[in-house]
């Protein structure tokens, strides 16, 4: 089973940054023999820094369904980010994380292809 964690990673004055880690179990053994060994059961799907990482992510991922980039569907209450206008954009360089504009406070959820979501709610 795939979910996401989300969070806002980043406070600018003219933006916040949102960032998402698809997650994945539980499965102890899984996260174990992948490199955590703290005896956690719900883990990324490769550490961070793994060259496996962005390939594992495009597979239990895929590709987002507003920009076809290999990653997460980002929306803001429900409608796609689009830009300044509605209060949000995906980030240029990384589908995993979203700029949410001063004045797009809101209910921000972040799903990928299968449906597997994760949910962060933004007071800016």
């Amino acid at each position: 089973m795939t979910r996401f964690n989300a969070k806002v990673h980043l406070k600018g004055l003219e933006y916040y940054t949102l960032d998402s880690t698809p997650i994945v179990g539980p499965d102890a053994a899984y996260c174990e023999a992948i490199g955590f060994t703290d005896g956690r059961s719900l883990c990324p799907v490769r550490p961070e820094g793994d060259p496996e990482r962005e390939a594992c992510e495009a597979w239990r991922v895929g590709r987002a369904k507003d920009t076809g980039r290999v990653g997460p569907t980002w929306t803001r209450n429900g409608q796609f980010c689009t830009g300044s206008a509605s209060g949000c954009d995906n980030h240029p360089e990384n589908q995993y994380q979203l700029l949410v504009y001063a004045g797009g406070g809101g209910t921000y959820n972040v799903c990928a292809e299968n449906f597997a979501c994760g949910e962060v709610v933004v007071e800016h």
